[in-house]
């Protein structure tokens, strides 16, 4: 990937982040271009931290209750 390319917004958003940093790195040069096209009309800096953001969040959901009486309640019947 030709980091040329990469928009100096993103490219600043991405090194404060380490975590985003760490797995648009990890991402393969198809993922990156994808990321950078669909991410260039961005045009405020809250958006592109909040794009940035996503990169960062674990895949998957923690699934960890605090009590486990939670996963019972829900909506009651009749």
């Amino acid at each position: 990937m030709d980091y040329n390319n990469l928009p100096l917004d993103l490219g600043v958003a991405l090194t404060t982040n380490r975590a985003a940093m760490d797995r648009f790195v990890d991402m393969s040069d198809d993922e990156k271009e994808e990321f950078i096209e669909r991410n260039r009309s961005v045009m405020s800096k809250k958006e592109i931290e909040r794009l940035v953001n996503s990169l960062a969040k674990e895949e998957e959901p923690d699934l960890h209750l605090e009590n486990i009486n939670d996963i019972f309640k829900g909506p009651g019947i009749g």
